[in-house]
């Protein structure tokens, strides 16, 4: 029986490893949209994300970062003015940014999408 007890503890034990790892360290893709309603007001931008390379986005063009784990700091620089901003991401999600909405601080200005 001590032994019965002992073996499901520790696949209990692994299970619960595995998926704190699974959860922590799965992979989300992050799309900067720079793209404006008014093509002419977009500029260029850098898009600094902790772990990551800084990107410059050209006007009205697209980015995307693939980014492990839930929570993302991120700094836009848009004509020598920084703006940071957090992204979160729940289990199998992905996301895009809209530049246009997240400058003008819109609540919508991360759109989810299903991974899978």
């Amino acid at each position: 029986m001590r032994k019965k007890l002992s073996i499901l503890i520790f696949l209990s034990l692994v299970c619960l490893i595995g998926w704190i790892l699974y959860s922590t360290g799965q992979e989300h893709t992050l799309i900067v949209n720079n793209n404006y309603k008014n093509k002419d007001m977009s500029t260029n931008i850098v898009i600094k994300i902790s772990g990551e390379k800084d990107k410059k986005v050209g006007k009205n063009k697209k980015a995307v970062f693939d980014l492990k784990g839930v929570t993302h700091k991120f700094s836009i620089l848009v004509n020598e003015k920084q703006i940071d901003g957090v992204v979160n991401f729940k289990m199998n999600k992905s996301g895009e940014l809209d530049v246009e909405k997240f400058l003008n601080n819109e609540e919508n200005w991360l759109k989810t999408i299903n991974q899978y």
